[in-house]
């Protein structure tokens, strides 16, 4: 039986709303420079391929985001990174190589309906993806200088907003069906943060033995949080959209309300302090450090905006509402997490044994003081990593650790050519941060 016309105009007019909130949608996630695992990124592979297991043996320019005060132990000294980059993606159950696959062509029904089936067994679309990126990281003596960029971004869509984004709500079957939207969330942000280490050498002729710190200050200049709700009634047809959100905007006052076209770079600023300790005695090295000792970052909201990004339709009228409004304006619940999004101390203590000249084996024990904040690495970690530098021009690393609701495993290489180092490393995260594929490379000189 073919539809009548009266079903197919609303049908047309159905999906014009899921069209409206596909575009939606899509330009939140444009606003988001695609997540971090420290306010400074992580900005040598070593670390990445350690599984992070190196506060008492980072040097260089590793030490400046892991332990300052690895800045003034032997081995120390001159290195210069050129732009090193990590990447995360941890969408899932449809990855970002999925979506690439179809760059710039339609997606056929069959791989929709087989995404959308991977998706309703999940319950949900989820993931973090991010990429981080120092553009200075450079060390002279016991002195560091890093600048780094951090975005990070996470999803969550329901089963029924990813069928009605991908079909509509008759799309799948060609007739209208019953669909929750109840669930969604965006959480974004991007920052920069600008560094400067020290460390201070206290030697003995027994022993090495160091302090340091790092002066941070940070700006924002991204963000974006909404909270997703409603409901698609088939019979008779009836949709409800809201999705509330909250985000970066140079908000200015004009006749018709709160204007909002471009984004202040200067969206929130803090300063911060990490300190470190390290200490190594023949073979055996102790390594610990406080991050965020004092931190004031703060999002300033006279630079956001609200937009209640909701839309209702049935047979007699249809209503919808995305125009920004004053930040005051906003839910409880979504001032709340901008006022959370703050950095909390964390510690980071770890032990290394030198087996050999050319083979080190280390531990880590790192923990967040809160379960609020801005979360760029697991509350928890405990992992072992290892190291073996025997074929002196090819360095080799490999860690894994237990992590908040989850592990992860790694490995990495460098390239040694004198003073010009070529390294990568990837790792598998799983957890409470999500399930996520991590890279890094980076071309350097000096350090290790």
């Amino acid at each position: 039986m073919q539809p009548s016309k009266s079903d197919r105009r609303e049908t047309i007019r159905t999906n014009n709303i899921f069209a409206s909130l596909a575009l939606v949608a899509l330009t939140t996630l444009g606003l988001m420079p695609t997540p971090a695992s420290a306010q400074l990124a992580n900005a040598s592979a070593s670390t990445l391929g350690l599984s992070g297991n190196n506060t008492a043996t980072v040097r260089g320019f590793g030490a400046i985001s892991v332990n300052p005060a690895g800045l003034a132990m032997p081995g120390s000294g001159f290195s210069l990174a050129f732009l090193p980059l990590q990447i995360r993606s941890g969408l899932d159950p449809v990855s970002l190589s999925d979506l690439a696959d179809f760059d710039g062509t339609l997606v056929p029904n069959s791989t929709k309906q087989t995404w959308l089936d991977a998706i309703t067994v999940q319950g949900s679309q989820t993931g973090p993806v991010g990429v981080d990126l120092s553009e200075v990281a450079l060390t002279f003596g016991s002195i560091g200088l890093q600048v780094s960029t951090v975005g990070s971004a996470a999803i969550n869509l329901p089963a029924g907003m990813m069928e009605a984004l991908l079909f509509g709500n008759a799309g799948r079957t060609g007739s209208a069906t019953n669909l929750d939207l109840a669930g969604a969330s965006v959480d974004a942000y991007a920052m920069t943060t600008a560094g400067i280490s020290f460390g201070i050498p206290f030697n003995s002729a027994t022993d090495d033995m160091a302090i340091g710190a790092t002066v941070k200050y940070t700006v924002g200049h991204v963000l974006a949080i909404g909270r997703g709700s409603g409901s698609v009634q088939a019979d008779p047809t009836h949709v409800s959209i809201n999705f509330p959100m909250v985000h970066s905007c140079d908000v200015t006052t004009g006749a018709g309300g709160i204007e909002c076209d471009d984004i202040d770079p200067f969206g929130g600023t803090g300063i911060g302090l990490d300190l470190g300790f390290m200490m190594k005695q023949d073979r055996f090295s102790l390594g610990a450090s406080a991050t965020n000792v004092v931190n004031t970052f703060e999002w300033d909201v006279a630079k956001l905006a609200y937009r209640p990004v909701s839309a209702s339709f049935d047979i007699d009228d249809t209503k919808s509402n995305f125009d920004p409004e004053a930040y005051g304006g906003a839910p409880t619940s979504l001032r709340t997490a901008v006022d959370d999004l703050k950095f909390k101390p964390a510690i980071r203590v770890g032990a290394a044994l030198d087996l050999s000249d050319d083979f080190t084996v280390s531990g880590d024990l790192h923990s967040r003081f809160s379960d609020d904040g801005i979360a760029l690495s697991p509350k928890f970690h405990l992992g072992a990593g290892a190291e073996f530098r025997g074929l002196k021009v090819l360095h080799l690393r490999g860690g894994a650790a237990v992590i908040t609701d989850g592990v992860q495993y790694s490995g990495g290489a460098s390239l040694v050519l004198g003073l010009l180092n070529v390294s990568t490393a990837f790792a598998l995260q799983t957890g409470n941060l999500g399930d996520n594929a991590l890279a890094q490379a980076v071309i350097y000189f000096g350090g290790r």
